[in-house]
């Protein structure tokens, strides 16, 4: 960190990153030279044959091309271990030994074409197992080659050009602020273009309709405005992760465990929130939106044979099936609607409209008849394909009109979502129908993920026409609602959020908070970056960590305002690449559209009491309730992925119903073990 430059630009590779791609070709080159260097010894009297001039020259070229490289490589590896992350300095002869390797590429290039046009020659008398072995070097060194280049397209920066994205110190000099803005403005909009273009590229099949096109400008805005202020690697990232988590680890072991979780007082009153029995059995509901896909994941064994007892064979139309239920976009087995009835143990007479339709800010979903707990279930499929990606990172705020409720804002795209489904809801006359067969029944809304967000937002919607529904919202996203609107849903929404899940924390405002923290981590390390990487694998799978990290609270939080590492690689023309300057009207719209935002209703964090005692065991959870301020930091640790499967959730829900089964209390009051 920062990025290097060489060739006049900067690359998305810091000069500390070399180590290990240096070590592996230096491997690979070493045993590629052991075999040439036999075959050479070995068989020299079978070179004795026509063109065998030819292929003693190849062959000696290579020998000597890879011991170059070799030792070249081995420079460009000891220079890389030098110095940390920040402090570059150790690291200044980098680009020159850069330069040098790359002049090795071109004999080497030559000398493959030699090689590849003595291997497609005739080889008349010589030795066929002397020309399989030149054939198999000339074949690895192509492959070599190609590698190299695929691997300068991937650390390629399109925005890494001296006149589009750096600032020269001696250029600024003599700029009125005006140019100086304009400047700025035009790299901004070139970040934003570059970033929706690899959106378009990575989402190529979500389509390119109206929504899909606001959907790449909208997260490409939000990404470029992200790292607008630094500049940073994928490894240096990594690496603060790393720092992160250790020093996070640290703090929870010595800190009072209760005082992690910010608790509130229990609700009382309302069986919605007492009922432990009826949040597990609404998870049901919201695993079946996932459709086959997730049965067959959490049911692996099984799963085919009870999917085709449901399923119906060349089903190829959208339309009603047996029942009225009208089914559409679903394939054409009805898979996914077996999945919905697997989950649920319910009748396809119990489904009352089912649509996986999937497109950007249209998001799948489907009502059904709950008889077992007397109501009219709607439930919102989460994430699960790229175009529901887009939907996800469409994370600006937007206005949601709350009648009577000041500064109601509410994540963009996850609101549009809502507002499909309430629309379709409307104009299909869907709850109506639902009503007119079981007019007194309750309405519950409930989803997952992406589709808890929608849910919450969705209720929100359906509120004034349906003043006693409530919404159950697993795993909901963080950076959801404003406050205002948060405190508006308790009145009907309650969020289950389980143990150290990423996403019910993950916002515009936490991410630059994490930002702020990864900065700090490694500003404060004085470790080479290898060895943070090294380390922080090994701390993952052991446990165990450097006790001499040190604390990223020790050291003074940056300014995020201004360019976070004014350190960069020097060119060799001896002048410095630079994070380009903050503009302080900008930051002041930056702020405004990263106000923070928070999960919704009453919320139930799930929390681990007692550590699964081996791999095939579970651990021990208890519930606790905490305020939405209890989200407003993300935690690294490697279970910020794994406690967000909808799965994981499903079975810390049915541990918590046994132990209120047995009559005894799920909910933590006093505890003396780490619960976050």
């Amino acid at each position: 960190m920062p990025g290097l430059v060489v060739f006049g630009r900067r690359w998305e590779i810091a000069s500390d990153d070399l180590l290990f791609p240096g070590g592996v070709e230096i491997f690979i080159r070493a045993i590629w030279l052991l075999a040439i260097s036999v075959v050479y010894n070995e068989h020299r009297d079978l070179l004795k044959c026509a063109d065998g001039n030819v292929l003693a020259a190849y062959l000696i070229g290579v020998i000597v091309q890879l011991c170059l490289i070799i030792v070249i490589n081995a420079c460009i590896v000891h220079v890389s271990m030098q110095g940390t992350i920040t402090n570059y300095r150790p690291r200044k002869q980098m680009p020159s030994l850069l330069y040098v390797r790359f002049a090795l590429y071109m004999p080497e290039l030559a000398w493959d074409i030699i090689g590849t046009y003595w291997t497609f020659h005739d080889h008349v008398g010589c030795d066929r197992d002397v020309v399989a072995i030149v054939e198999g070097a000339v074949i690895f060194s192509w492959i070599v080659l190609v590698i190299t280049v695929v691997g300068i397209a991937v650390i390629f920066d399109p925005l890494g050009s001296r006149n589009r994205f750096s600032y020269w110190p001696e250029e600024q000099k003599g700029l009125e602020s005006d140019e100086t803005d304009q400047l700025m403005t035009s790299a901004r909009s070139a970040a934003a273009r570059v970033w929706e273009n690899r959106c378009k590229v990575l989402c190529c099949c979500a389509g390119f309709d109206e929504h899909s096109q606001n959907a790449f400008s909208d997260v490409a805005q939000v990404i470029a405005d992200f790292f607008k202020d630094v500049d940073l690697t994928p490894s240096d990232i990594a690496a603060g992760l790393a720092l992160l988590q250790q020093d996070q680890d640290r703090h929870s072991v010595f800190r009072d465990p209760m005082s992690i979780i910010t608790t509130q007082p229990q609700p009382h009153g309302d069986p919605h929130l007492e009922d432990l029995g009826l949040v597990a059995h609404y998870m049901k509901f919201a695993m079946a939106a996932y459709g086959w896909p997730l049965y067959v994941y959490t049911n692996p064994l099984s799963s085919l044979c009870q999917l085709s007892t449901e399923c119906s064979c060349c089903s190829c139309s959208s339309g009603q099936v047996e029942g009225g239920a009208l089914i559409m976009s679903d394939n054409c087995c009805r898979c996914n609607l077996a999945g919905i009835l697997q989950h649920t143990g319910l009748m396809a007479t119990d489904v009352v409209y089912a649509t996986f339709h999937n497109k950007v800010y249209e998001i799948p979903f489907f009502v059904a008849l709950d008889h077992d707990r007397r109501s009219v279930v709607v439930a919102v499929r989460g994430t699960l394909s790229l175009r529901d990606a887009l939907t996800d990172l469409s994370a600006e705020s937007e206005m949601i009109d709350v009648e009577g409720v000041e500064g109601t804002f509410a994540h963009k795209g996850i609101l549009q979502a809502a507002s499909f489904i309430h629309k379709k809801l409307e104009e299909e006359n869907i709850l109506a129908n639902a009503f007119w067969k079981v007019p007194d029944y309750s309405l519950v809304v409930v989803g997952h993920s992406l589709g808890a967000g929608a849910a919450s937002l969705l209720s929100i919607l359906l509120r004034p026409a349906y003043p006693r529904l409530f919404c159950y919202a697993y795993s909901p996203p963080g950076g959801l609602v404003s406050k205002s609107t948060a405190e508006y849903t308790k009145n009907f929404t309650c969020s289950i959020v389980l143990g150290k899940d990423l996403v019910p924390r993950l916002g515009i405002s936490t991410m630059e908070d994490l930002k702020s923290k990864l900065i700090t981590a490694i500003n404060s390390s004085d470790k080479p970056k290898y060895k943070i990487l090294v380390g922080g694998v090994w701390y993952t799978l052991c446990g165990s960590a450097d006790p001499h990290t040190p604390s990223s609270t020790t050291a003074p939080s940056p300014n995020l305002t201004q360019p976070l590492l004014d350190e960069i690689t020097s060119m060799p023309s001896g002048r410095d690449y630079t994070s380009q300057p903050d503009d302080s009207s900008i930051r002041q719209q930056a702020a405004t559209q990263s106000a923070p935002l928070y999960p919704p209703g009453h919320i139930i964090h799930i929390v681990e009491v007692e550590p699964a005692s081996s791999c095939l065991s579970q651990p021990t959870y208890g519930a606790v309730w905490v305020d939405t301020d209890h989200f407003t930091s993300i935690i690294v640790n490697p279970k910020m992925l794994s406690d967000h499967m909808p799965d994981a959730v499903m079975k810390a829900l049915d541990q918590l119903v046994h132990v209120q089964a047995r009559g005894l209390q799920p909910f933590l009051q006093h505890c003396s073990q780490p619960v976050v």
